[in-house]
């Protein structure tokens, strides 16, 4: 591997034999190796040539190593920069991790350890480098608004609401639970003119008609039991931007009623009071029913769905647009990887050819959920999806090495030998793993290794 390509590492130690000593030992693990004796040098150097990381020495003359730090994090604060010291203290530690040094190290170390902190802080500059370039790919084309798509349908569903965004006009957004109805309403407000104005979201299915009816239109005090000082109401405060009430279908008669009066008068009237007060509000509504059929059906206003329905946005179903999972896929497995500081390279060919075909009922959400569930259970970097019913994805990667036992009336067994036959199963699917065998068995370590031992088994065997 030539030079430029290998991470560059930059040793900054007055101590000609100690410097000599690291750039050796780096050589050696595969890093290339600079050295500075005078931390005065060091900013030219940087600035000429550059670093991935910067390990220096707290006691130099001219500059110590604090300044030094405090230098390199004003002018590459990317750059993670690590104290080492032979006078090591706690004061000394808190000091250079509140002025920003990545990690802290005392002399006399062996490199290996050195080079556990090195490798720890190249894995969280990868992370930053992946967590900055999904932020660009969010901007993309196929992913405006936030929303992650390049199908027919999603392409159709940005058309819209390009044409709506701009509009002041109340919106209803139709379609089923974890499509991303939310994310649509707040791409609609963060796209509009009201968008240095707040926007409020309320869900309607999870307060019942009293609680909604304050919470929308605020209260005055000792308006009722408990009132003891006047609330403004939700309406209120969101004058000037959006309203979203989500799950709208769920309001009673009488409730549609007060907010349609609201709607029509562009004014509120706090519970307990008979005072009118103006409000400049645009309302976003969505449901996952079909808000047009229950009109016809009488279980929903139509002079109310009407004030409502100036314009309304289908979002479409992951089933209509299966062709964007692979994106989607892509697209959680690195805010994944960022959260649980894991990388993972996708799924297998077959696993995402299920994914592609499988039902989704529960949309992009339920997506989601599978993808992370695979994530956190899986030991290795690529992952496998077996299917909506596969709960461990590892052990059930093999159909042909499910457990299964069989029984002949001649040839039953103990509960002790069905125990160490299906502890010996457990180990073989986490490849002799003990502790994660003892999980998922429900015992701790210890306990496991003295089943073992009864059964006059190896433990190493397995």
């Amino acid at each position: 591997m030539a030079d430029t390509d290998k991470i560059k590492l930059l040793f900054v130690d007055d101590d000609p034999v100690t410097a000599s000593i690291l750039q050796r030992s780096g050589e050696n693990k595969g890093y290339y190796c600079q050295v500075i004796q005078s931390p005065l040098k060091v900013v030219a150097h940087i600035e000429q040539q550059g670093a991935d990381m910067v390990i220096t020495d707290l006691r130099m003359p001219d500059m110590n190593g604090f300044e030094l730090l405090t230098q390199i994090r004003s002018q590459w604060p990317d750059i993670p920069v690590v104290v080492m010291t032979g006078h090591s203290s706690v004061e000394n530690a808190v000091q250079a991790m509140k002025l920003g040094a990545a990690d802290f190290i005392k002399k006399p170390f062996d490199f290996d350890e050195l080079d556990l902190i090195i490798q720890r802080n190249l894995e969280a500059i990868r992370l930053r480098d992946e967590n900055r370039q999904l932020k660009k790919q969010i901007k993309r084309s196929n992913n405006r608004y936030g929303m992650i798509g390049s199908s027919n349908a999603v392409k159709t569903l940005f058309v819209q609401m390009e044409k709506i965004a701009e509009a002041s006009c109340n919106v209803i957004i139709n379609g089923e639970s974890g499509t991303g109805k939310e994310l649509v309403a707040r791409a609609l407000h963060e796209y509009s003119s009201r968008a240095q104005q707040p926007l409020i979201v309320v869900d309607c299915g999870a307060l019942s008609d009293t609680l909604l009816e304050t919470e929308l239109f605020g209260h005055e005090k000792g308006a009722f039991t408990g009132a003891i000082q006047r609330k403004t109401g939700l309406m209120e405060q969101s004058s000037g931007g959006t309203l979203f009430l989500d799950e709208i279908s769920n309001i009673s008669d009488t409730m549609q009623t007060k907010l349609m009066r609201a709607v029509d008068s562009q004014s509120i009237t706090r519970v307990g009071s008979t005072e009118s007060i103006s409000i400049d509000l645009r309302i976003i509504a969505a449901s996952n029913r079909d808000l047009q059929l229950m009109v016809e059906q009488e279980e929903f206003r139509h002079d109310f769905y009407y004030r409502l329905n100036v314009v309304s946005i289908d979002v479409p179903p992951l089933s209509a647009r299966r062709e964007d999972i692979p994106l989607l896929v892509k697209y959680f497995l690195k805010k994944l990887s960022i959260q649980y500081k894991k990388y993972y390279t996708g799924f297998d060919a077959e696993s995402m050819v299920r994914l592609i075909n499988a039902e989704w009922s529960g949309n992009i959400r339920q997506l989601r959920n599978q993808i992370e569930r695979c994530a956190i259970l899986s030991d290795d970097m690529e992952l496998y999806w077996g299917g909506h019913e596969v709960q461990n994805p590892r052990v059930n990667r093999d159909e042909k090495k499910r457990v299964q036992f069989v029984f002949e009336d001649d040839q039953l067994m103990t509960l002790e030998q069905l125990e160490y036959h299906y502890i010996e199963e457990v180990l073989r699917t986490t490849d002799g793993a003990k502790t994660k065998a003892a999980n998922l068995l429900g015992i701790d370590k210890t306990t496991l290794w003295r089943k073992l031992q009864r059964y006059n088994k190896n433990s190493e065997n397995y």
